[in-house]
């Protein structure tokens, strides 16, 4: 993946944007990682990449908002290399295709070259390789960027995870104000234009209507209910004979990047066994994204016993609902809440607000997590890796026998080169109708994103299963 004039970025980051050689991670969150022939790797994030600094250099990301990547004094194959004179700088802000809820961490860049392009169906995400004078940013909490640049007719490139748009632009001397229809993640795949989303598949339910959620962020049109409009949908919902078809098939999930296992108490769909476990397992090894929430708890605990303890496994693991003050305990998903504007932090109605942060009320919860260990495996170099479970938000459980004992309530892991994601909650937060999210839902939002992302070559292996 990375030739000898090549920077690979590994987009596995949340609103970072600079980093010093002088050190493995500041205080941003990025960590420059090295490979054997001196390439350096910036990783933001949970990277799944280790490194005891003793090897090769490290790289530069200059600048506090954008920059150019530059070699040190080392023998890494950047260096030497002289960055362009920027005689432009392009500044805007990166929203969602809704074009109102700002993009932390992505990814803003200006080429020459054509992108690859988002593969159709599950693959292992490999990380964006730029080259070394490359002019490039991450944006901000706020989803802004400021891009230093040369001028002249470029791609620019805007990406998260699958989220990927490629335009043609034209850098003009001085300052460049990029339109957000320009600098925003796109709604629809549509290659021609350089147009690319995640392939999605969404279980149906009647309970926990992850659809609406993605409707409402921009990936389908939603009523005045701020339901889904059937139709207009840019990702498959699937009813229990074609949700059970494709996970009883080999192959059957591989057309996604996504997976929404929502709250299955009205599909029938049963636990999962046997072929199906297997399915699951393999596609989310291959680099598949699967989701689960709450009452189906079972697609998770089942194919990954290892990664977690449900309350009250050997019985019931579903609880009755409670609702609890939680706690953002992920610091980057915390600057981005905080980051948010005021008609985002508090959409009326009732419905609960980001005004007393870090501190979150989660509705309709009926699930609780007992534990979620480490989980240790060894990669390619024979460095220990983490891929338990990492804890965004964490709370009570109302309905659990030990009601006091602050728990994981929203968590991502790693299997091989695909992640799970897993909250107590429904993903749709309070039953209040309204077109904008509710703070559980932007939650949602924003692991989504981040599950999405790349990770270093080759991934960690998965651990055993029990």
């Amino acid at each position: 993946m990375c030739s000898s004039d090549l920077l690979s970025l590994a987009l596995t980051g949340c609103g970072s944007s600079s980093a010093t050689a002088d050190s493995n991670e500041d205080d941003t969150g990025i960590t420059i990682t090295t490979t054997g022939t001196g390439t350096g790797e910036a990783a933001t994030g949970d990277s799944v990449s280790s490194d005891d600094g003793d090897e090769g250099d490290k790289l530069d990301i200059m600048g506090e908002s954008g920059g150019t990547a530059d070699g040190d004094t080392g023998s890494g194959d950047c260096d030497g290399v002289t960055p362009p004179t920027a005689t432009a700088t392009l500044t805007g802000t990166v929203y969602a295709p809704n074009l109102e809820i700002p993009i932390s961490g992505a990814l803003v860049y200006l080429t020459n070259e054509t992108p690859e392009a988002i593969p159709t169906g599950n693959y292992c995400a490999e990380c964006v390789s730029l080259a070394c004078d490359a002019h490039f940013a991450f944006t901000e909490p706020d989803g802004s960027f400021v891009l230093p640049a040369v001028t002249g007719n470029q791609k620019l490139v805007v990406q998260k995870g699958q989220f990927l748009r490629i335009v043609d632009y034209n850098v003009a001397a001085g300052d460049n104000i990029v339109a957000n229809t320009v600098s925003s993640l796109p709604g629809r795949w549509d290659p021609a234009n350089g147009l690319y989303i995640p392939k999605i598949a969404v279980f149906y339910t009647s309970d926990d209507q992850i659809e609406n959620v993605l409707a409402k962020v921009g990936l389908g049109q939603t009523s005045a209910s701020g339901t889904l409009v059937a139709g207009t949908e840019q990702f498959d919902h699937l009813q229990s004979a074609d949700a059970q078809a494709a996970m009883d098939s080999p192959t059957g999930l591989d057309p996604y990047h996504i997976v929404f296992v929502p709250c299955m108490s009205q599909t029938g769909l049963g636990d999962p066994q046997g072929a199906r476990l297997d399915n699951i397992r393999n596609y989310v090894e291959n680099g598949g994204k699967w989701y689960v929430t709450d009452w189906a708890n079972e697609y998770l605990e089942n194919p990954f016993p290892n990664y977690q303890t449900f309350h009250g496994e050997g019985g019931s693991m579903d609880l009755g609902s409670y609702d609890t003050l939680g706690t953002v305990v992920d610091p980057d998903l915390l600057a981005w809440l905080n980051a948010l504007p005021p008609e985002l932090k508090d959409i009326g109605g009732g419905a609960p607000t980001l005004n007393a942060l870090p501190q979150v009320n989660f509705t309709h919860n009926w699930s609780g997590i007992d534990d979620a260990p480490s989980i240790l495996v060894e990669d390619g170099q024979g460095d220990q890796v983490e891929v338990g479970h990492h804890v965004w938000a964490e709370g009570s459980c109302g309905a659990c026998s030990d009601s006091s004992v602050v728990r994981p309530m929203t968590t991502t892991a790693t299997y091989g080169c695909g992640r799970m994601m897993f909250s107590t909650y429904h993903s749709t937060g309070t039953d209040l109708p309204n077109n904008r999210l509710t703070p559980q839902e932007l939650v949602l939002f924003y692991t989504i994103l981040e599950i999405g992302v790349c990770f270093d070559e080759p991934p960690p292996p998965p651990p055993p299963i029990d």
